[in-house]
């Protein structure tokens, strides 16, 4: 793999590049490294290579000529014309497949812009591959191009000492790499896991795998879809995600059999105000009631989520906009079939801090999406810290102030009504 950076700064990434792991490749043929200083290309007797965008607007723009010409240098010397890498975040975003694509290549071109980046006509006429490092922006393209040059040379063969070590590592598979240990046996009272010191291959690598399955659902679940799993391993990740589904709870319609656990979670909930300070604008014994919650099911409206078992929550979501709601100045306005509006969001007081309030909220979200509405409205009373912290960090904002008729009275002044777009 021969690897050819234009660059403004060939000393950055040369001082990189030259050390450790891929150094040693380096200076062992494996791979090589050469560095293009762009200015050595211009025409400008003082070495400028950049100059003000047309239109105006901050900053330099790098002209088009130094990096053609340093392009086409190259290609005069190589005899062909090689893939061309321009590091930008307006890029498809590197990953591992994409290493392992380009490692198949015998030589790659890192374009590496700085300032306000390379005059468009010459990104039109030499560039093949636009790539980034993520949605962020750093000051020029040699550190991108370095973490890609990385990657991919750890592909390239005898390039690592073992070579099954790329096999191994994270995202092989599309799947995280197991857990490492090495001596001392105990550290901390903290034990390698026996099965590691077993010395028995085949079980070492099941255990491996699995826990590679189990770090993977944890944190990348979303590199699940496309994981390459075996029989066995597929039906341990699906026993690890019905687990993991009972442990979280899943969201549901409610059942008619829901509605007594649903009516004495409203009871907890008031109970515990009664004991601790009120937050909600309910009343314990005037709403809501089993009633409240045997209308919202009857209409289909009625949302559970159970966790164990147990009931451990519930939400209404319809279209059903209380008579004070038309005082209101909505910032999104629609037909009413157009507006979701979440009602009796209600949390058992033992399952309280543990994110099932935010889960049952972004359900309601979720719900609208689905079924094309424009925007979600709920309403709070002023007093209910918590429910209006938790409505304004996930999007909410505040359309008005009023009151709200709680079983035939006024229930709170300075209510709050809330609104988010979908």
């Amino acid at each position: 793999m021969n690897y050819h950076i234009l660059t403004l700064f060939p000393e950055m990434v040369l001082d990189g590049l030259n050390t450790s792991i891929i150094g040693r490749a380096a200076a062992a043929g494996k791979i090589s490294i050469e560095a293009v200083n762009i200015r050595d290309y211009t025409k400008e007797k003082h070495g400028h290579v950049d100059d003000a965008p047309y239109g105006g607007g901050a900053g330099m723009v790098m002209q088009a000529a130094p990096v053609c010409d340093a392009y086409e240098a190259l290609c005069g010397r190589l005899g062909k014309r090689p893939r061309v890498l321009y590091m930008t975040p307006q890029g498809q975003v590197f990953n591992q497949k994409i290493a392992e694509e380009l490692a198949k290549e015998e030589d790659l071109v890192f374009l590496c812009g700085h300032y306000e980046g390379i005059d468009e006509r010459a990104l039109e006429l030499i560039v093949t591959d636009y790539l980034s490092v993520g949605d962020y922006v750093l000051t020029g393209g040699e550190l991108p191009a370095m973490v890609m040059i990385d990657c991919i040379s750890r592909l390239v063969p005898g390039v690592l000492n073992n070579d099954a070590s790329a096999e191994e590592e994270s995202f092989h598979d599309n799947l995280l790499e197991y857990p490492q240990y090495t001596r001392p046996e105990e550290y901390r009272g903290m034990k390698v896991p026996e099965v590691l010191l077993s010395g028995h291959h085949k079980k070492i690598y099941e255990w491996r795998r699995q826990q590679s399955i189990i770090r993977t659902l944890e944190r990348r679940p979303d590199l699940l879809a496309e994981a390459n799993l075996d029989k066995k391993e597929k039906k341990f990740l699906e026993e690890l995600m019905r687990k993991k589904a009972e442990e979280e709870g899943a969201i549901r319609r409610a059942e008619p059999e829901d509605l007594d656990p649903v009516a004495e979670g409203y009871r907890e909930l008031l109970l515990h105000e009664e004991e601790h300070g009120a937050y909600t604008a309910w009343k314990l014994g005037v709403y809501p009631t089993r009633e409240t919650a045997a209308k919202a099911q009857e209409r289909g409206t009625l949302y559970v989520l159970e966790q164990g078992g147990e009931i451990c929550a519930s939400v209404v979501a319809d279209h059903v906009q209380a008579e004070e709601y038309s005082q209101v100045d909505w910032k999104y306005s629609a037909e009413p079939d157009q507006i979701l509006v979440l009602h009796l969001l209600c949390v058992r007081p033992s399952k309280a801090g543990c994110g099932i309030g935010r889960k049952m909220v972004q359900f309601v979200l979720d719900e609208a999406k689905r079924t094309g509405c424009l925007a979600v409205r709920l309403d709070t009373g002023a007093q209910n810290l918590p429910a209006a912290e938790l409505y304004r960090k996930m999007g909410f904002e505040l359309a008005g102030t009023g009151s709200m008729a709680i079983g035939g009275e006024i229930a709170h002044e300075g209510h709050l009504f809330f609104e988010r777009k979908v």
